[in-house]
């Protein structure tokens, strides 16, 4: 004897409209302090406080909440609620606001892809002071820049100086390879140096922010933010 299985209308609304967490990469950030979080493959990765802290769990079933959902481990509780949310740094808009709590500690910032796309291609020829890095603002003592010319890129990552040349085919550039000098500076210099290198390294989408900055992005948090410099002013 076979038998059809009813399904009540009313339960499939109830359900929540939610991927479980392995399957699909959900991605969010936050400045000041800096920090990443990723659910993926069914694990949580939490990083705050400039790398200083540090969480991997197994992420659970996500609770239903208010306009959104919540994830509780015992060592970390995430709420991600529906509605825009500016990220601060570079003013990219992402579709959920999201609050992390470690401890006694809660951060907030943006989750998702972000949803606002550049009106148009900016301009990069001139000279940029590179703002922030990966989410958070530089705070080595000599300035970070960098240089556009023609098909060269040129500029000082705060403690040495490098060059080389770069691409920029459909909104993505592409730079190397690249030279440096070879100067050793102790301390957060030298970090964020680094940070920034291994940025250039990489393929990077180039957007501008609402308010004439340069964004370079090679997805999720690894972003560098960039203001022109005095004497070189936006092209039309």
């Amino acid at each position: 004897m076979k038998f059809a299985l009813a399904l009540c209308p009313a339960l499939l609304l109830a359900a929540p409209a939610f991927a479980a967490p392995g399957d699909a990469p959900y991605r969010a950030l936050g400045t000041e302090p800096g920090w990443t979080l990723s659910i993926d493959h069914g694990l949580i990765r939490y990083v705050g406080d400039y790398g200083r802290t540090r969480v991997i769990t197994a992420a659970p079933e996500a609770r239903p909440s208010f306009n959104g959902r919540r994830y509780v481990t015992p060592r970390i509780t995430i709420d991600i609620t529906r509605g825009e949310c500016s990220d601060g740094m570079s003013n990219r808009t992402y579709p959920e606001r999201v609050m992390v709590t470690v401890g006694r500690r809660t951060v907030r910032g943006c989750g998702g892809t972000p949803i606002v796309a550049p009106a148009r291609m900016p301009v990069l020829e001139g000279k940029w002071r590179i703002e922030t890095i990966d989410g958070h603002a530089l705070r080595g003592g000599r300035p970070a820049t960098i240089s556009f010319a023609g098909e060269r890129i040129s500029g000082n990552g705060g403690c040495n100086a490098f060059g080389g040349s770069f691409r920029l085919v459909r909104g993505v550039l592409t730079a190397g390879p690249m030279i440096s000098t070879k100067m050793a500076c102790p301390g957060m210099p030298m970090v964020e140096e680094q940070a920034i290198m291994r940025l250039l390294g990489q393929p990077l989408t180039v957007s501008a922010s609402r308010d004439g900055k340069l964004i370079l992005s090679a997805g999720g948090p690894r972003t560098m933010v960039l203001s022109r410099e005095r004497g070189f002013p936006d092209a039309d």
